[in-house]
């Protein structure tokens, strides 16, 4: 039943009245005695669905969340009987000198979703040369306190007033909603950031400074802070709801966890950390680009051609990088080349890569590590699935490792992953010793030779101080009878071009013509290309 209650004098006052009114309706008793019973039934139902919506927009269900947003909306503008006025009193676009950075910022990002769709924010930074670069100088005038990136709040508000469109009482209502939204019952002011509505990479904060992931950049928005210790405890702790096995607490410091939009979580708090911090790293683009796209740079044909080769040859793989340098939205594309009779398998830390839905038409099994099914388990699972090119989202540890290595040697065509390395001897070795740990290898020597023989090429990527990405170069991993093993430079990365620095081995270029023998036509079109300036189609 409609109860009468006081026009809310600012935001915080709205937000207690909301809360008021939910918890009203789901823990009060119902009050409706009166209605007819098809009518409670309804009521019951609605009720019922708004209680799990409201567990479930913490845990990034995005339906749920646009569902709270929505209910809140109609509380706002129906139970509590507000006016256009009034909101326009509360949320005040009109006057330009009472709105916080806050404000601001939410006004900006619903205007450039407007117009610009989810990658809005970053076609602001490209627009407006945002970020600047960073100073080389601490202190100095001009530059920030750390010579990073940043935006600050004069240049958020030259933003707001080149691009806010005109506000109308719905516009004015969704602001808003979004505001007690997240207040309430999402993360903040970092809520659209960490929600599938924006494509950022990421987002990271603590006490006192915040940052997203935008373009390879890590760029701090100085004009956002969370207000208090609390308020940021709040957002941590909402986030750590979606652990699978685990609480938050002082004993349980820190956690790695998946939201339902599949970003990825890491979660720290005292007394391990010095203060409640969380990053989320996003993988809400469900796309998979060309290669000529993600490789732009002169002679950028050479890469891709020697690439296609080594795919559609039927080579082991490993990208290595460090983490946002790109890893996977490589993998991702490579996935193109691979022969459309071949069956693929998918095994992740967390579903990042949404192969099955990118390929719709491939033979495609994917699965994720969750309680005891790990990535040892999967991979062994994988071998009773007729499995012809096993990919591993990610080599992060020992365990994975040696099932990674075990499974290149034990059928199919080929294998790809990914991996934190920033040189092949390292990875070499990283391999090397997890053979020595876990599968119980007492000589050296032989563990070497199980990982040449699983590793063929290395494919390193790198990314500069302005976000640009890059193959850095592909290496080979040759047998050799004296040392176990030697690496041989195939294409490198210098002055901003590519060029071939060597020539594949006779093992290995054997194996590619066994599996694709237009390599070497294709490797002579790439040379010509890069001799006379032209380009290849794909």
């Amino acid at each position: 039943m409609k109860k009468s209650r006081e026009i809310p004098e600012n935001l915080a006052q709205l937000t207690v009245q909301v809360k008021e009114y939910v918890e009203e309706l789901i823990f009060s008793g119902d009050g409706w005695e009166q209605d007819r019973q098809e009518v409670k039934k309804k009521k019951n139902m609605q009720k019922g669905r708004l209680r799990q919506a409201l567990h479930r927009c913490c845990l990034g269900s995005e339906g749920d969340r646009l569902f709270v947003k929505e209910f809140i909306k109609e509380v706002i503008a129906e139970q509590l009987g507000l006016v256009q006025d009034d909101i326009f009193r509360l949320f005040p676009v009109r006057r330009e000198q009472e709105l916080n950075a806050q404000d601001q910022f939410e006004i900006l990002l619903y205007s450039c979703l407007r117009r610009y769709g989810a990658g809005g924010l970053f076609h602001l930074c490209k627009k407006y040369r945002l970020p600047r670069e960073p100073s080389n100088s601490c202190g100095q005038k001009g530059g920030n306190a750390c010579g990073g990136y940043e935006i600050s709040g004069e240049e958020l508000l030259r933003m707001v007033r080149a691009e806010r469109v005109d506000i109308a009482y719905p516009d004015l209502l969704e602001l808003l909603a979004q505001r007690v939204y997240q207040e309430l019952y999402g993360f903040s002011f970092c809520d659209r950031l960490i929600s599938q509505e924006l494509a950022v990479d990421g987002v990271c904060a603590g006490q006192g400074a915040v940052y997203v992931m935008l373009g390879g950049k890590k760029i701090r928005l100085s004009f956002l802070a969370f207000k208090s210790e609390n308020e940021l405890a709040r957002v941590v702790r909402k986030l750590s709801r979606n652990h699978p096995r685990a609480q938050l607490s002082r004993r349980n410091c820190a956690m790695v966890l998946s939201l339902q939009n599949d970003a990825r979580v890491t979660l720290a708090r005292p007394p391990a950390a010095e203060g409640w911090n969380f990053y989320v790293r996003k993988f809400n683009t469900v796309s998979a680009r060309e290669l000529g796209e993600l490789l732009t740079d002169e002679n950028a044909v050479l890469a891709v051609s020697l690439l296609r080769m080594l795919v559609k040859g039927c080579m082991n793989l490993v990208v290595t990088g460090e983490q946002a340098s790109g890893k996977t939205t490589l993998l991702k594309a490579l996935v193109r080349f691979i022969d459309g009779k071949y069956s693929i398998r998918l095994a992740e830390g967390a579903f990042e890569m949404h192969l099955a839905q990118l390929y719709p038409e491939r033979n495609i099994f994917s699965m994720q590590e969750h309680g005891e099914m790990q990535m040892r388990e999967i991979l062994a699972l994988f071998k009773k699935t007729d499995t012809d090119v096993t990919i591993c989202g990610e080599i992060n540890e020992p365990q994975a490792a040696e099932a990674f290595v075990q499974i290149a040697q034990s059928g199919g065509r080929f294998t790809m992953c990914t991996s934190h390395h920033n040189t092949t001897k390292r990875l070499v070795s990283y391999m090397r010793n997890a053979l020595l740990k876990e599968a119980g290898f007492g000589n050296e020597r032989t563990a070497t030779d199980q990982v040449v023989e699983a590793l063929h090429f290395d494919v390193h990527l790198e990314q500069d101080k302005n976000g640009h990405r890059y193959i850095e170069r592909i290496t080979e991993i040759e047998r050799e009878d004296e040392n176990g093993y030697r690496l041989k430079e195939i294409l490198v990365f210098a002055g901003g071009a590519y060029r071939l620095a060597g020539r594949i081995g006779e093992e290995h270029r054997q194996r590619i013509c066994r599996f694709y023998p237009e390599w070497r036509e294709e490797a002579a079109a790439a040379v010509l290309a890069e001799q006379g300036g032209r380009c290849i189609k794909e």
